[in-house]
């Protein structure tokens, strides 16, 4: 652990649990809005989640359903792209075409993967220049990330279009006391290196953190190899990310983050005959990605009063080397955000948030001519603790898209604590919406006349802390989604026709075995459903099931880690059913000294063999050893 850093364990967080909404303990005294707890002028607190409320909150007053996955825990897993360390999570399905690089999708309790909201540090980066503005988790690596939060259920009055099954917001690292580097270099099967390097420290008056990483993958086929399709499919990835940040006075942060990512991925073609992909040996994607926020925090009245002005600008550019006669070879997409939040501290226990959101976006393409759509937003949301059992909020917003039209939205939550039992009851209740995308509605086959898409979802839950350390909870939850887009084969164009409900339990155990090993077990049910069809949604498992087990030896300086994943049976294209599976992951580490760390992961322990998406190939058992040092 770097000198001087805050960070929270894996054993750590069972009191509160990351995987869940937080501890079964008192509260804390109230706090202001401002320092000392204002990020990211100062640290976020541990036990605190920025993304319900975009102010730092104590998970033990937060009734949203969210997962916090903290910086060791990304680290433990030695994954190096976000998508895999998703997998598992309550609520969250991941599916990735192939191998590494392959388009990678990512759904929230069962609503469309365009239905995630996501952002890098309060920057909206989901894709312009996409079919449905979608993103595309492929190439987005966990370099200089301190940690992730997935909040789940809609969200649009705080966050706008987009957020209709959720929002993950990928938090860049905050330097923190004396400076420190980082180093680790790995290697292992299809042909793997890997080389990352991160230095860090802050004190009161700046902080900054600079982090790269480079990748280089040999792979395996994207196409199934069992379907005859031999040929490996390499792929390489170069990011630098960066947080810099000044505290000129008490009452003033300027904060600027940004990251940029360069990445090659060999794909294979697909026949629209046969449903099923095959071997393509010059195809390319190459994708170059930045994105950047530069903020102004003020503070007044010893910080009762905050006020947050920021600039955001995300640029994508993608090129496909051989996409055939249909396909443009080229896209390029834009997205500039310029936001207003002020938090005022009302009274003890009483945060009212207001906020203005003007966003721009523009996209083009070799067929298509650079076109442009742009939203403004306001928003307000009054966030209430009522002594130390009650906690509330509710809020509005009001979007005017330049192309589709008006949206309102709102939002309230509830969480109420027995602390004679230990229990916790909460519950949410929102709507949301997305704006069609440029391409649905200006591309070529688009339809100008299309509205955004709207829903209305709730959940309601219960968490019990059984005894010290061991928890457990349970969440049902439903969407009904509404004015969804789709292909109508009567006026054989895009049309607000769709219709679909989700809805399911997420359900949780967190316990220690021991003082030195610690458990945790989760399972989601989600029971998705097109109305207008009467099928299930495609790709989205009834049935997911996952277990975390972390063990630290008595030496003291061995810990070993299994992640365990079960999918259960789901519908791909052409009424294709995909067979359940289960993935074990292994990882361990050895500290050598207090400045080197030897580290290695098995993927897939037991060879399963299995597809996300039917005829795309996964990796069968692989290997990696690596090493970490600290300067």
């Amino acid at each position: 652990m770097d000198p001087g850093a805050v960070e929270v364990t894996f054993t750590d967080l069972f009191q509160p649990p990351p995987e869940n909404e937080g501890p079964l303990v008192e509260l804390p005294e109230t706090r202001v809005v401002g320092r000392p707890d204002a990020f990211p002028a100062n640290p976020l607190p541990a036990g605190d989640a920025i993304t319900p409320n975009r102010i730092p909150t104590p998970l033990s007053e937060t009734a949203s359903s969210i997962t916090v996955i903290t910086e060791e825990e990304i680290r433990e897993t030695r994954q190096e792209l976000v998508l895999d360390i998703l997998r598992g999570k309550p609520g969250v399905d991941v599916v990735q075409q192939g191998a590494k690089g392959g388009i990678s999708s990512v759904f929230l309790r069962g609503t469309n993967s365009a239905h995630a909201k996501i952002l890098l540090d309060g920057v909206p980066i989901n894709d312009p220049s996409n079919a449905t503005r979608g993103f595309d988790f492929s190439s987005l690596t966990v370099d200089n990330v301190e940690r992730i939060e997935v909040l789940r259920g809609p969200q649009s009055v705080l966050y706008g279009s987009d957020a209709i099954g959720g929002t993950i917001n990928i938090i860049t690292k905050r330097g923190q006391g004396p400076g420190t580097a980082r180093f680790s270099a790995m290697g292992g099967s299809y042909g793997t290196s890997r080389e990352t390097l991160t230095v860090s420290g802050g004190d009161d008056k700046a902080y900054y953190s600079l982090g790269g990483g480079f990748t280089i993958i040999n792979g395996f086929s994207s196409a199934d190899y069992r379907a005859g399709n031999p040929e490996a499919d390499g792929y390489s990835n170069g990011t630098l990310s960066g947080r810099f940040g000044i505290n000129p006075n008490e009452s003033l942060n300027i904060d600027y983050v940004f990251r940029y990512s360069d990445a090659k991925s060999e794909v294979d073609d697909f026949s629209f005959a046969t449903g099923l992909p095959f071997d393509n040996l010059i195809r390319k994607n190459l994708s170059k990605q930045f994105y950047q926020r530069l903020q102004f925090q003020q503070f007044q009245l010893d910080g009762m009063i905050e006020h947050r002005v920021g600039f955001g600008h995300t640029n994508y550019d993608r090129r496909d080397t051989d996409p055939g006669a249909f396909v443009p070879p080229f896209f390029h997409g834009q997205t500039h955000t310029i936001d207003y939040l002020c938090n005022v501290q009302m009274m003890e226990g009483n945060t009212l948030s207001g906020g203005a959101t003007y966003y721009v976006e523009d996209a083009s393409s070799s067929f298509q001519s650079n076109l442009e759509q742009n939203q403004r937003s306001v928003y307000v949301q009054d966030q209430v603790l009522w002594g130390d059992r009650v906690a509330f909020t509710i809020g509005g917003r009001w979007d005017e898209n330049s192309r589709a039209g008006p949206a309102s939205t709102y939002r309230s939550t509830a969480l109420y604590k027995h602390l004679e039992t230990n229990t916790r009851f909460f519950g949410t209740l929102g709507t949301g919406f997305r704006a069609p995308a440029l391409a649905e509605n200006l591309f070529q086959f688009g339809n100008p006349n299309l509205k955004p898409e709207t829903s209305k979802g709730w959940d309601v839950g219960v968490e019990q802390l059984m005894t010290e350390g061991w928890t457990v909870g349970a969440t049902y939850f439903r969407n009904d989604l509404r004015n969804l887009i789709v292909f109508d084969f009567n006026t054989f164009s895009l049309e607000n026709v769709g219709q679909a409900r989700t809805s399911g339990v997420e359900a949780f155990t967190n316990f220690a075995l021991s003082d030195a090993t610690q458990v945790g077990l989760f399972y989601t049910l989600t029971d998705t459903l097109d109305l207008d069809t009467g099928a299930p949604l495609l790709r989205r498992p009834r049935d997911k099931a996952s277990m975390n087990l972390s063990h630290r030896f008595a030496d003291g300086r061995t810990q070993g880690n299994l992640y365990v994943v079960y999918v259960g049976d789901r519908l791909d294209t052409r009424n294709v059913v995909l067979h359940p599976y289960i993935t074990v992951n292994a990882t361990g580490t050895y500290d050598w000294n207090d400045r080197c760390q030897l580290f290695a992961r098995i993927d897939n322990l037991f060879n399963e063999v299995y597809n996300e998406v039917n005829g795309y190939g996964v990796a069968g058992i692989s290997g990696y050893v690596g090493a970490q040092l600290l300067f």
